[in-house]
């Protein structure tokens, strides 16, 4: 079930997101003093122990989820967090803070593994109850749509719909590029995109994450864009070996993954995003919490209490 599914849109809210409208004076005040992205970033990184993760990995590998990566269990890990900590699923537009609708995650792939290779990026959607297995399973559908035997995103004769977006807006002209791409930020400030062009958009998502670990580099700190809703951009880096010295002398072998995060500082606290964190660390260096559905989905509450009304 996603986000505030059966909610009535009210004046104000969005096709992809609801007002909050329950904010204290200092985050009501905050997107009028950080009017842009780069005014608001906030940069995040930790080095997760995966030691045990590894080994959970080719187990499941071996037996209940075949081929999965790290990278997929970095994704169920991302949602099972939206599912416990719904604030960092918000967005700001407009000088105005919304409760996204849906969880919408992006990654990038590339057509032709070789330096000319175009990309295409995949956008899975996710409901908070989603498991290990759930996650997989959604990641790899959207991979299957993928023709990874061609480089090009134009001569692919099986494009995705967000490739076909591309290309259509790849051929405009260049001194009408502008203007359209004004118009698209203009209705995206005002909540006029439709949402079949949000659906597509890898600008309208919840997290992005990228893997620049699979190509050898480590973790970078990704900006967030200007244009868009995107609140997270996570960069997955290299895997460390270390050697850790015990109280008895004795030397242990541990395994930590690089990853950094930029966020949007004007959707919530310190507080969410530090628990936020927390969790997203815990289930990546324990696992096992994501094979199951989330014992409770913690709802994001949006509203003003309502006034209790006086005995007369």
């Amino acid at each position: 079930m996603q986000p505030f599914e059966g909610r009535k849109r009210r004046w104000g809210d969005r096709n992809d997101g609801f007002l909050v409208r329950n904010m204290d004076p200092m985050s009501k005040v905050i997107p009028y003093i950080m009017t842009t992205m780069a005014d608001s970033w906030v940069l995040f990184e930790d080095k997760i122990d995966i030691t045990h993760t590894q080994e959970f990995i080719r187990d499941m590998r071996a037996g209940q989820i075949p081929g999965l990566t790290l990278y997929q269990l970095i994704f169920a890990a991302m949602v099972r967090t939206i599912s416990q900590v719904p604030k960092i699923n918000r967005f700001e537009q407009n000088r105005r803070i919304y409760a996204r609708n849906h969880i919408k995650m992006a990654m990038v792939v590339k057509k032709g593994m070789s330096l000319a290779g175009e990309r295409t990026t995949l956008m899975p959607f996710f409901d908070p109850e989603d498991t290990l297995q759930d996650v997989a399973d959604k990641i790899n559908a959207e991979m299957a749509k993928i023709d990874r035997t061609v480089s090009s995103v134009k001569e692919d004769e099986n494009k995705t719909n967000f490739d076909a977006l591309e290309v259509a807006l790849g051929s405009i002209p260049n001194v009408l590029m502008k203007l359209v791409f004004w118009l698209l930020k203009k209705g995206d400030k005002l909540g006029l995109l439709p949402r079949a062009l949000t659906n597509l958009s890898p600008f309208h998502t919840t997290a992005f994450i990228t893997n620049m670990g699979s190509f050898g580099m480590d973790a970078v700190y990704h900006h967030i864009y200007e244009f868009g809703t995107l609140s997270i951009f996570g960069a997955i880096g290299n895997k460390e070996v270390v050697y850790e010295t015990q109280r008895d002398g004795s030397l242990r072998r541990r395994v930590y993954l690089h990853m950094k995060f930029v966020a949007d500082e004007r959707i919530t606290d310190g507080y969410s995003y530090g628990m936020a964190f927390k969790h997203i660390k815990g289930y990546i260096g324990k696992p096992e919490a994501l094979l199951l559905p989330p014992e409770k989905v913690v709802e994001d509450i949006i509203d003003k209490p309502k006034k209790k009304k006086s005995a007369v």
